[in-house]
């Protein structure tokens, strides 16, 4: 054997041995680019829930569907490894020279830093948090998940959809082992929250199977498949219908069983503080929510002085409309929310007035934006009403954001059936915030956002998302020029509504308030009924900290718009600051005020 033979055959192995030590790099040890250990790490993350694939639609570019016909698993056993997925990535990153990389790169490496971090110090609280609640839990969630994420655009999607309602009795068994753990471990959700759960489970078999809307829903989309015969789709249909029958509602009938016999063992207690550990797990949800380092003390006496403010700038407006002066704030507006002349009547037509009321005001808004954003989504705006079998419990006005790859709508659903209990003058505060300037205008441009790690367009920070909406409040009436009292009335009172939120919330998990005392505190302060108040403590009972972020992620974004108006007087420019703050996704506020510190120091930001 010659030299030149040899040494082919020599360089031949050096690079096949570079190609596998960089693909075992790749795939298992600590890739060489960041940029493929944001890719890697994130699937590694979303392998295993093909409930999050579907909804965020980033496999659709690969044509890769195999888990369109699979639930995510909810058992004890899953949540443990993804701590320890968790934990091992946070190794790695550390691995990796911050200051080498591109400023791109550095902000992606905050956001995951922070978003590991966050996971790996709440280990403790794994299993503090009710899988199971009256707002959420796969009672409620998976039927909403196959109407508006799963696709039936083909038989294929239709095949997995079937499939996926026979995993529903796998799923219901998960979430039953794992309050099973909670409740070996002393965590257990409260006595009234069960009863409304209970409740729901046993509303949602009451319909005969053709009447769900999992069954009638498909039976919709079934029709539109042009290229597939009746025949097939009256097949399909009925195997919907059998896996309704023989998996859907049995798991429901498990479910609202073992809640049952949990509510024997529950107690009426409604803060986090009673839970093991329980005042540093509510340091660490409002961390969680937040994403800042907030004391819940300094926070609590921040809400009194913001209500304070607010409820001041409110008499001075209710004043010039000559309310009545011997009445409180909260008292005038809940008399307002009353008065027909100024809100949507209870009846079909008032029902329809409010989402014309919604459409409206998006399109007197969107012309202007090109005045204040460099950019603005692709993705159109859809409006629908919220399911009758949820509107009871459901908020007034919630957005879905559009799915990955190839870009679909959002949509912003409107309670219509509560519309009676929104004025007109808050009906177009509650618009913005859903949706122009507030989350569709954010949270589309993130799902449409190219060239940068796939988790910058799905990761989910509350404080930051729920923030830039509060804002986007403030904005919308800024680029209508809004002059009507009434509507700066609407402004202000959503305002007051998520700082007296807020104070409840910490009401509640910080000061050990009864679950009255917190439902006086809103009636008295939020202009509400005692359902609506009753509807609201409880949604913050189960999610400590939550209530929290709205508030907190406003100020900031106002805070940091002030700072740059400061500091570059006549150079600030609006545009720029939006593009600054939705122009790189979703972010803990920590990162969103470094990057602007960044900026303020004449450092770049690709």
């Amino acid at each position: 054997m010659n030299n030149a033979r040899i040494s082919i055959i020599v360089l031949f192995l050096a690079l096949l041995l570079a190609s596998a030590w960089w693909s075992a790099k790749l795939i298992w040890l600590r890739p060489f680019n960041i940029d493929h250990f944001f890719e890697r790490a994130y699937v590694h993350f979303l392998w295993n829930d093909p409930e999050n694939l579907t909804a965020t639609g980033i496999l659709d570019k690969y044509g890769l569907s195999g888990h369109e016909s699979l639930l995510t698993d909810a058992s004890p056993k899953r949540t443990l490894e993804l701590a320890e997925i968790g934990r091992k990535n946070l190794s790695l990153l550390k691995g990796y020279d911050r200051e080498a990389l591109s400023e791109s790169q550095k902000v992606s490496f905050d956001i995951f830093h922070w978003f590991l971090t966050a996971g790996v110090e709440g280990e403790d609280f794994l299993f503090h948090d009710y899988p199971v609640t009256h707002i959420s839990g796969p009672h409620l969630e998976l039927p909403q998940f196959m109407i508006y994420n799963h696709p039936v655009l083909d038989a294929d999607d239709a095949d997995n959809y079937v499939a996926r309602l026979g995993h529903f009795s796998i799923k219901f068994g998960q979430v039953i082992d794992g309050l099973d753990h909670r409740k070996e471990l002393g965590i257990v959700p409260p006595t009234f929250i069960l009863t409304d759960a209970i409740r729901q489970c046993d509303e949602f078999t009451a319909l005969p199977p053709e009447e769900n809307s999992l069954y009638t829903s498909f039976v919709q989309r079934l029709d539109k498949i042009q290229n597939l015969d009746k025949a097939s789709k009256q097949q399909l249909a009925q195997r919907c219908k059998d896996q309704i029958i023989e998996s859907v509602y049995p798991a429901y009938k498990r479910l609202s069983n073992y809640l049952l016999q949990l509510e024997s063992s529950s107690l009426s207690i409604a803060g986090s503080w009673h839970l093991p550990n329980g005042d540093e797990y509510y340091r660490y949800c409002l961390k969680q929510h937040t994403t800042l380092e907030i004391e819940p003390e300094v926070l609590y006496q921040l809400g009194k002085l913001e209500m304070s403010r607010i409820e001041g700038e409110m008499r001075i407006l209710l004043n010039m409309l000559q309310y009545p002066v011997n009445a409180s704030v909260s008292e005038i507006m809940y008399e307002l929310s009353l008065d027909k002349t100024i809100s949507f009547s209870p009846d079909s037509l008032g029902q329809a007035a409010c989402m014309e009321h919604f459409k409206r005001t998006m399109n007197l808004i969107s012309p202007k934006l090109p005045l204040h954003f460099n950019k603005q989504p692709k993705s159109k705006l859809e409006f629908h009403e919220v399911p009758e079998r949820k509107s009871a419990s459901s908020m007034l006005a919630f957005y879905l954001p559009p799915k990955g790859e190839p870009v679909g709508a959002g949509r912003l659903f409107v309670n219509t059936r509560k519309s009676d209990r929104l004025p007109y003058f808050l009906a177009t505060t509650y618009a913005f915030h859903e949706g122009i300037p507030g989350h569709h205008l954010q949270k589309a441009l993130q799902i449409e956002m190219t060239g940068l790690p796939d988790f910058r367009r799905f990761l989910p920070f509350t404080a930051y998302s729920e923030g830039w909406a509060m804002y986007a409040e403030e904005l919308g009436h800024e680029i209508l020029n809004t002059e009507d009292p009434y509507d700066k009335l609407g402004l202000l009172q959503s305002d007051l509504f998520r700082t007296v939120r807020l104070m409840t919330d910490l009401g509640i998990h910080h000061k050990k308030w009864l679950r009255e005392q917190a439902v006086e505190f809103m009636m008295s302060n939020a202009a509400m009924s005692a359902d609506e108040a009753k509807q609201e403590v409880d949604r913050y009972i189960v999610w400590p900290g939550q209530g929290c972020a709205y508030k907190v992620g406003k100020m900031k974004f106002l805070e940091l718009r002030d700072r740059m108006k400061k500091t570059q007087g006549e150079n600030f420019d609006q545009k720029a600051f939006h593009d600054l703050m939705i122009g790189h996704g979703s972010m803990p506020l920590a990162v969103l005020e470094a990057m602007v510190d960044d900026v303020l120091t004449s450092k770049l930001v690709e």
